[in-house]
């Protein structure tokens, strides 16, 4: 089965867009900023030319909400470029005004991605670096739910109109990073329901998108299209989550150049998470397969972390990576150690990611 099948799969829970949710409306919110700063340290146990530490990035925050229209951005800025293939220094990581409609939150401007489940890692996990999360991109998106007794139907779609280079996609990996090369159309669309048992809930969904790449330096224009199936279950403060994709781009012709993460592929993330009073404790695996370049990579990513006090999160990271090219293997282990801090002291009014992505 192709990936863009499983992509039209959700043409029928897409429907439900245009049943009215039964959801109370938002409450209407003042203008509210909050300003932080991620900080970071990089301890490689090997490798130790490659240790660093310093600011990731300072952040910005605001939003508003008013009689059923607002906004919400978040301006992010570092030292040098955060990426190589970054535009400069400061950039916008996510900002659009929305409006609430029977068919949920409509958004338009710089919109976050909806395929697959959030990346909760410090350093971020192979979907992340590969482009599939922590990717928001110019366009509109609606994000809308329906209760049903205990349970919830949620759904979100997005369409991008093109990415603007700036994701926490890896150097090389794909279109991001790609200074000849840019997405064109994206589509994508989100849908899961949850069982609420009250102790024990249960949350299956199944997202999928489809857009062009379109090359400046004379490559052929080629489809890329992402269908992901996951599963989340908690049981008190425990939580278990599985998701895989299928990543469907054709072959390049011969002599033509193109990234290993737009090729065909599959790859998949499995976590589990403790979460106490006071401290996080979770694991998480990817691992992705890049199936017509003949190499895979993987990365075990433990972690803990503090949020003894409000506004500030600390983290410490371990991620130990391989990387399998043909016959060569390349292994980079390193701790990761995070700061998170906010003022006022409180979740971020943006992205909500925690300042990780």
């Amino acid at each position: 089965m192709r990936v863009p099948r499983l992509f039209l799969a959700l043409a029928p829970s897409l429907l439900l867009l245009a049943v009215p949710a039964v959801c109370a409306p938002p409450a209407d919110e003042s203008p509210r900023f909050v300003l932080g700063a991620s900080i970071h340290a990089l301890e490689p146990t090997g490798d130790r030319d490659l240790r660093e530490a310093g600011l990731l990035y300072a952040f910005l925050s605001a939003s508003f909400r008013q009689k059923g229209w607002g906004a919400r951005m978040e301006v992010r800025g570092t030292e040098g470029r955060f990426r190589e293939y970054f535009p400069g220094s400061f950039w916008l990581e996510e900002g659009y005004a929305f409006v609430d409609t029977p068919a949920g939150e409509v958004r338009a401007g710089k919109v976050g991605s909806v395929v697959g489940l959030e990346d909760g890692t410090f350093g971020g996990d192979l979907f992340s670096l590969n482009g599939v999360n922590r990717n928001p991109d110019w366009g509109v998106q609606v994000v809308g739910s329906r209760p049903f007794g205990w349970h919830t139907l949620d759904w979100a779609a997005r369409w991008a109109g093109q990415n603007d280079q700036v994701a926490w996609e890896e150097e090389g990996k794909g279109v991001e990073s790609d200074p000849a090369a840019s997405l064109h159309d994206g589509l994508s669309a989100r849908v899961s329901f949850l069982f609420n048992k009250g102790l024990f809930t249960l949350r299956p969904g199944l997202s999928g998108g489809t857009a062009r790449i379109v090359s400046t330096d004379g490559r052929p224009e080629f489809r890329r299209s992402d269908g992901a199936a996951d599963l989340t279950a908690t049981f008190g403060p425990l939580a278990v989550e599985f998701q895989g994709l299928l990543r469907s781009a054709g072959e390049p012709a011969s002599g033509d150049f193109r990234p290993a993460a737009e090729r065909d592929g599959k790859a998949w993330r499995g976590g589990v998470k403790l979460e106490l009073p006071t401290v996080l404790f979770r694991y998480t695996y990817s691992e992705w397969r890049y199936t017509s370049a003949d190499s895979n990579e993987r990365i075990h990513q433990p972690a803990a972390v503090w949020i003894g006090r409000k506004g500030i999160e600390a983290t410490v990271e371990y991620a130990a990576r391989r990387i399998r090219t043909g016959s060569s293997v390349r292994n980079f282990n390193a701790f990761r150690l995070g700061l998170v801090v906010r003022f006022p002291f409180g979740a971020s009014s943006g992205g909500s990611r925690g300042g990780k992505g």
